[in-house]
């Protein structure tokens, strides 16, 4: 009797080392499990078709609803930072890789899993941006207004007097894509590049704007981000330069604000945005979007990175030197107006 009393409680303790241990191993799982909020605020400055698809996307695998507050990059960026002792917003979905380096105290680091399917040449060094996805800037031009032996094919050449406030370009204080192509400019040709290029320049207040003016034939000339330009390429109106003196690659913005009050739920969105599955969709249904998985291909109609010439992103000196920047740029304007 006595054996198999010593028997049973050499049981029961083997039982309770076995199941201590086993939470000792998925205990830390367990507590580390998200569970989302029930709702995400997202500030948007990306094309309205792109977000709806993809919040449809996602609220049809998640139970979580999606409140959309649309705006220029510049515009939203403001208001993120005038409501930073009370966010609103969980997440800003627009501008490029140095938005969120350029005001850290406005956005989380996303460190995620889902980073690792992403390419290393995309990732944030900052550690801030979510890259979705990745774009360039180019010259579009309206086939009617400008004849095949006058379509620029470098930068420099949107500096000849004879397009004087015919180039449509956005506003670089409000758009990131036309900051992005300023800061281009400067590693192409300096100061000087962008105040020659400045003379000819109407400047609007939106980055649809350019792509859309020559796609209806309102003026020859633009500057605009490239998915853009594809969305006019079906109409047979408009055509594409990437120009020959060179082009960088953006990785689109997409961070986490700090203290949001949907923190949860904004992380499941962007972890989302950056899976197989998302990026698949991006290169399937918005050519002009170049997806940074590392496992997704990029549309076929696309040219490949090898086909053109580029150079590296100075994201860095963007983050660091955008007011400064800005500043000289107003300048210029007020110069060559």
């Amino acid at each position: 009797m006595r054996a198999k009393s010593k028997q049973y409680r050499i049981f029961v303790f083997s039982s309770l080392v076995f199941v201590l241990s086993l939470m000792m191993v998925i205990g830390p799982a367990l507590a580390q499990e998200i569970v989302p909020e029930k709702r995400l605020v997202l500030y948007a400055s990306h094309p309205t078709e792109m977000v709806d698809f993809f919040v449809k996307k996602f609220q049809e695998k998640y139970d979580v609803q999606v409140d959309l507050v649309y705006g220029g990059t510049g515009e939203l960026l403001s208001r993120i930072r005038a409501e930073a002792n009370r966010p609103q917003a969980d997440i800003l979905w627009g501008g490029g890789a140095h938005t969120g380096a350029s005001a850290p105290e406005l956005f989380l680091p996303y460190d995620s899993p889902a980073l690792e399917g992403i390419r290393e040449e995309f990732l944030d060094p900052h550690g801030y941006n979510a890259p979705f996805d990745a774009f360039t800037m180019v010259i579009v031009y309206n086939k009617d207004l400008v004849s095949e032996e006058e379509v620029p094919r470098k930068w420099a050449d949107l500096t000849d007097p004879k397009w004087r406030g015919k180039v449509v370009h956005a506003n670089p204080a409000v758009s990131s894509s036309a900051f992005a192509a300023m800061m281009m400019w400067l590693k192409i040709g300096g100061w000087d590049l962008v105040e020659a290029l400045a003379r000819n320049q109407i400047i609007v207040e939106s980055s649809s704007a350019p792509f859309t003016q020559v796609g209806q034939g309102e003026n020859p000339l633009a500057v605009a981000y490239e998915e853009g330009a594809w969305r006019w390429l079906p109409t047979g109106r408009i055509g594409i330069v990437y120009p020959e003196d060179g082009v960088a690659f953006v990785p689109g913005g997409l961070f986490i604000v700090r203290n949001s009050p949907n923190p949860n739920a904004a992380r499941l969105f962007v972890d989302y945005l950056l899976s197989k599955e998302a990026q698949e969709l991006l290169a399937a249904n918005f050519p002009g979007r170049r997806p940074t998985h590392k496992e997704v291909e990029l549309h076929p109609d696309m040219p490949s990175l090898d086909e053109l010439n580029v150079f590296p992103y100075p994201e860095d000196e963007a983050a660091d030197k955008r007011e400064e920047y800005l500043a000289r740029w107003r300048q210029i304007m007020i110069r060559t107006r």
